[in-house]
């Protein structure tokens, strides 16, 4: 006989090992009297239910068992007390609120001349339980999918039988929705980081432009650096120009929308895109063109970027022709029924393969070497963000048309941008709100040049304690221009708010460098009463204020 079974048949030893084997056994253990009082848990116990195993010890196991099963506690200790054992699933709350399932098996263990008590075995099948319970769905579910696509099918085949033509229709027709909404997908992607990089550099750009306009003000004409200023002043004006394209992929590129018409845009943008070309433009517009809600720079870039593919095709030879004109669309457009104005503009050049034409709207797409892919994805956008529509139909030696529909301006929207506004009279009093410490001292200078009187402040809080105190001293503020972001602080939107409570008729001016479209778009609606865009130049900011100041 081994050294071992010798070493076992010691009882001081056996204790020990079996203290052991309790300790780090995986199994649920725990002794409790008849009254469900716990004696003495294993460590498994609380690793099970997230307690410490001396937690549980003088407790008595009904506090752990979750409400919906407390009541069944009495019926399982009467079962002990006359069976001798019990077997079944318990469920208990661990300490972090979740329940959890146990599989025990129970004994009753009676010992002569001590109480009696029960030994509990048990394993957590929490997971098990849930794996089952998850199968049992999953296979209803099924069945009953199942026996609803065979039911849907039956119903469906005799209408797809009657209505086959239709059909084919639609898959058409959503087909070209779906590549619409495929291009404007990718827009909004590449919008997610234009937006962002706009932001920044319209506030330095701002910085820049308007300091080195402050300069160029001061200096004796005929100066050499005159035209260094002058120079630098026109590269911030196509800097300008790229930010605004860049907007115009973001969904903070939403056009400012102004009721007017379209003609003398359309002549402008046709008389730039035919200078200096041998190529011919053609300009027809309709006799009565309905107004058209419009952002003049946003669309006036759309057109330009579209008249220019039109030339570079059309640079062998032959003219591009430009005509504008009322329509009523109807449900054979991805757009909603109602009043359109039409632009077509159509070239006599060498047509575009029909494999490129879904791509000619994407994003850096170009088959012109040294093009940068931009122009048609830009007018694409300003068009989709002024709720219109841009197709392309084009054949190879025959030229390509280009269609622009845009939404006519309601008959009461034209009515109102009619009667115009007066002009401001006299200077005022303006408070300026920008984080920015730079494009707060540039707008003191610079208002102060124009005649204002200026004050700033960093937030909104700011901004509203120095309204209050100036209104309470009497000498109130004319204007606020807000910029809309503040980092950290209060921003322009709930500024407006509370100071509209405050002071109904205070005149106050959105000032960003990139927003979203119900802010920029819809100013009013925000509590705003006009919009200073960035980067703005000296000459906008006092048309703004005196727009403002003068309705």
């Amino acid at each position: 006989m081994g050294t071992g079974w010798v070493w076992m048949r010691d009882s001081e030893q056996q204790l020990i090992l079996y203290r052991l084997l309790v300790e780090k056994s995986l199994g649920l253990m725990c002794i409790h009297d008849l009254d469900g009082v716990l004696l003495a848990v294993n460590p498994a116990v609380g690793r099970s239910l997230g307690y410490p195993p001396e937690a549980g010890t003088g407790r008595n196991l009904k506090e752990f068992l979750a409400a919906s099963v407390r009541h069944l506690f009495d019926d399982y200790l009467q079962r002990i007390r006359i069976q001798g054992m019990d077997s079944g699933f318990m469920r208990l709350v661990a300490s972090d609120g979740t329940e959890r399932v146990w599989s025990y098996r129970n004994i009753r263990h009676d010992e002569p001349g001590k109480p009696p008590v029960v030994l509990g075995h048990a394993l957590d099948v929490t997971a098990q339980v849930a794996t089952d319970l998850a199968l049992k769905e999953s296979r209803i579910a099924l069945t009953q999918a199942r026996d609803e696509l065979a039911l849907r099918v039956a119903e469906r085949t005799s209408e797809l039988q009657q209505a086959n033509e239709r059909l084919r229709m639609e898959i058409e027709q959503r087909s070209r929705m779906e590549e619409e909404a495929l291009r404007v997908r990718k827009l909004d992607a590449l919008g997610v980081m234009a937006g962002g990089i706009a932001h920044d550099f319209n506030n330095f750009l701002t910085i820049v432009q308007g300091n080195i306009a402050l300069a160029a003000a001061q200096i004796e004409p005929g100066s050499p650096l005159q035209e260094i200023l002058n120079e630098t002043l026109s590269a911030c004006g196509r800097a300008a120009s790229l930010a605004s394209q860049l907007l115009t992929f973001s969904k903070g590129g939403a056009p400012v929308r102004k009721t007017g018409d379209l003609t003398g845009l359309l002549r402008e943008a046709v008389a730039l895109a035919g200078a200096g070309s041998p190529v011919r433009f053609q300009l027809e517009i309709e006799a009565g063109l309905w107004p058209c809600e419009f952002d003049a720079g946003q669309m006036s870039q759309a057109l330009h970027s579209v008249l220019l593919n039109a030339r570079q095709a059309s640079e062998a030879g032959g003219a591009v022709s430009v005509r504008a004109g009322n329509t009523v669309a109807g449900e054979g457009l991805p757009v909603s029924p109602g009043r359109y104005i039409l632009i077509s503009i159509r070239d006599q050049g060498c047509g575009i393969p029909p494999e490129i034409v879904p791509r000619i709207f994407d994003p850096y797409f170009t088959t012109r070497e040294g093009g940068a892919g931009l122009g048609l994805a830009t007018a694409h956008a300003i068009v989709i963000k002024h709720q219109g529509y841009i197709a392309v139909q084009s054949k190879l030696e025959a030229g390509t048309t280009v269609s622009i529909y845009l939404p006519a301006a309601s008959r009461e929207a034209a009515s109102v941008a009619a009667k115009g506004h007066l002009p401001a009279q006299g200077r005022g009093k303006i408070l300026v709100m920008d984080d920015e410490d730079l494009i707060r001292k540039l707008l003191t200078k610079t208002l102060g040049r124009l005649g204002y009187e200026v004050k700033t402040a960093r937030n909104g809080q700011e901004a509203i304690a120095m309204y209050r105190q100036a209104a309470e001293a009497g000498d109130r503020f004319n204007a606020v221009i807000a910029d809309l972001t503040i980092p950290g602080g209060m921003g322009g939107k709930p500024t407006a708010d509370k100071l509209k409570a405050m002071d109904p008729s205070a005149k106050i001016i959105l000032s960003s460098g990139y927003s979203d479209d119900s802010t920029i778009a819809e100013f009013r609606r925000f509590g705003f009463d006009g919009v200073l865009l960035k980067p703005w130049t000296q000459s906008q900011l006092n048309e703004v204020l005196e727009q403002v100041l003068g309705e």
